[in-house]
């Protein structure tokens, strides 16, 4: 990093948006796949009720075994979105902060 540049951006405020850019979207691209999988899930057992109800019935802890892991998808999207509002309190702190900071600079 040429001495200019440090100059410029002395908090690096531009590489930790870029940082932030990318994590949010890794962050929506995971929350995306995680509702992909959901809602193949939730299609896959309409269709088993919609079309093999009464011979399914003979295999009830299948399942059930399949519930549970569509009950374990659904409990890890919502710890994604618990995850992403802790993030949203996180960045607004840290926005807030950076304002004071460039406030106190230009007073300077």
């Amino acid at each position: 990093m040429t001495e200019d540049s440090v100059d410029d951006d002395p908090l690096q405020l531009k590489d930790l948006a870029v940082k932030y850019s990318y994590l949010m979207y890794k962050i929506t691209d995971h929350i995306s796949n995680l509702s992909e999988l959901t809602y193949e899930s939730v299609t896959r057992k309409e269709k088993l009720i919609d079309q093999e109800y009464f011979d399914k019935q003979l295999h009830l802890d299948e399942q059930l075994q399949e519930a549970n892991d569509m009950i374990k998808e659904c409990d890890q999207i919502e710890a994604a979105y618990m995850k992403l509002d802790q993030l949203y309190l996180f960045v607004e702190d840290f926005k807030a902060r950076i304002t004071h900071l460039e406030n106190v600079f230009k007073e300077l």
